[in-house]
C-alpha cells in the first residue's frame, strides 16, 4: 500500500510541476505578447536637436511603460519625406513621427497660416506661454490635427527665422532690392515688398547654392548656422526674429493611437508637454551653437534700426491679418485668434 501511495504521490507532483511549468510559459506568452511595438518616422538626421530630443523622449517612453512599449525610430526621412509627411503619418507609414502640415494639399489651415505671426517674438518661453493659452482657448487650433488623422505629441517652437547673407549686408530695408533669397512660404513674400525676390530651394541645396553666389541669402534659423553649416559660407547675419507659432510637430497616427491601452496612452499624454519643453531646448542650444560657428568664421551680425525694422513687421503683419481673413471665410475665427496672440504678446512680453 505504502508503495501505491508513494506512486501517487509522486504522480501528483509530476503533475503540478508539468502543469506549473505550463502555466509559467503561458504568462510569459502573454507578457511577451502585451508588448506594443512602434515605429517613429523622423524627418531629421541624428545629429539635428530634433533627432536628439526624439532619442530622449523615446528612451523615457520605454521605461515608463515599463518596457512595455518599443519604439523603433526610422531617421532622415527613411520613411516618407517632409512634405509628404502629414499624409503619410495619418495613413499609418509610421505609427508615430515628426509631420508637417503646412506641406498638406487640405486641412492644416492655422498651420500654414501662422508660420510668421510671432513675428518679434525672441524669447521662446513667452511664445509657449501664449501659445499654450491660445490653445486652451480656441478648440480649432487642436482640432485641425485631429480632423486630419493626426494625435499631437508635443507642441513646440523653433528658434525664429533670421536672415543669413552670402556677399552684402542688409542695414535698411532699400538694400534688399535686386538681391535673391530662399525664402519659404509666406516668408518669399517679404523680399518683394522691398524690390527683392523669394525662391523655393530645399536645404539640402541650401548650402551649394550660397557658396557659388547663385543666390545672396537664406532666410533660416541661427542654429542651421551649424547644424546645416551655413556659418561656412555666409558673410553677414541679420537678425529679423520672423517667428512662427508653436505648433504640433510631432504626431502620433491617429488610427495607431486608438489602438493602445488606457493606461499607455495615459504615459503618452503625460509626456505631451515635456517632450515639446525638451525640443525647444534642444533646438534653441542648437541656436547659440550656430551663432558661435558662424561668429568663428567671421560673419557679422546686424541688427536693423528701430524703423526699419518696423517696416519689415508691418510687411510680415499685412501678410498674416489678409490669411486670417481667408479663415474666417472658412468659419475658423482666423482674425480672432491672432488678434488674441499679439494681445497676449504684449501683455506678457518682456
Amino acid at each position: 500500500m505504502r508503495r501505491v501511495w508513494n506512486y501517487l504521490i509522486t504522480s501528483i507532483l509530476g503533475t503540478l510541476i508539468v502543469v506549473g511549468l505550463t502555466l509559467g510559459a503561458s504568462v510569459n506568452v502573454v507578457q511577451a505578447a502585451d508588448t506594443i511595438e512602434l515605429t517613429y518616422g523622423g524627418n531629421w538626421p541624428p545629429s539635428h536637436p530634433f533627432t536628439k530630443a526624439t532619442i530622449i523622449w523615446i528612451d523615457k517612453i520605454e521605461k515608463e511603460t515599463q518596457g512595455r512599449v518599443k519604439i523603433k525610430p526610422f531617421w532622415a526621412s527613411a520613411l516618407y519625406k517632409p512634405k509628404d509627411s502629414a499624409m503619410e503619418l495619418a495613413k499609418g507609414v509610421a505609427d508615430i513621427g515628426d509631420l508637417s502640415g503646412a506641406y498638406a494639399a487640405v486641412g492644416y489651415d492655422f498651420e500654414k497660416s501662422m508660420r510668421m505671426a510671432f513675428w518679434g517674438v525672441k524669447d521662446r518661453y513667452l511664445a509657449r506661454k501664449v501659445y499654450m493659452e491660445a490653445l486652451d482657448k480656441f478648440p480649432q487650433l487642436k482640432a485641425e490635427f485631429i480632423d486630419a488623422g493626426v494625435k499631437v505629441m508635443a507642441y513646440a517652437g523653433i528658434p525664429p527665422y533670421q536672415l543669413l547673407l552670402t556677399r552684402k549686408p542688409i542695414r535698411k530695408v532699400e538694400d534688399f532690392k535686386g538681391m535673391t533669397f530662399k525664402a519659404t512660404g509666406d516668408i518669399g513674400k517679404i523680399p518683394p515688398a522691398f524690390g527683392g525676390e523669394g525662391i523655393v530651394m530645399p536645404m539640402s541645396e541650401t548650402y551649394t547654392a550660397m557658396q557659388k553666389n547663385t543666390i545672396d541669402g537664406a532666410f533660416a534659423p541661427f542654429e542651421t548656422l551649424k547644424t546645416f553649416r551655413f556659418g561656412e559660407v555666409i558673410k553677414y547675419a541679420l537678425e529679423l526674429n520672423i517667428a512662427s507659432a508653436p505648433a504640433g510637430h510631432w504626431g502620433f497616427c491617429l488610427k495607431s493611437w486608438n489602438k493602445l491601452p488606457k493606461d499607455i496612452q495615459k504615459v503618452f499624454e503625460d509626456n505631451i508637454d515635456w517632450f515639446g519643453e525638451k525640443i525647444e531646448e534642444m533646438v534653441y542650444a542648437g541656436e547659440e551653437l550656430g551663432i558661435n560657428f558662424a561668429k568663428e568664421h567671421g560673419a557679422e551680425f546686424i541688427k536693423l534700426a528701430p524703423g526699419e525694422l518696423d517696416k519689415v513687421y508691418a510687411v510680415v503683419d499685412g501678410i498674416i491679418v489678409e490669411q486670417m481673413a481667408d479663415l474666417d471665410k472658412k468659419g475658423l475665427d482666423g482674425t480672432a485668434v491672432y488678434k488674441e496672440m499679439r494681445r497676449l504678446i504684449k501683455q506678457h512680453g518682456r
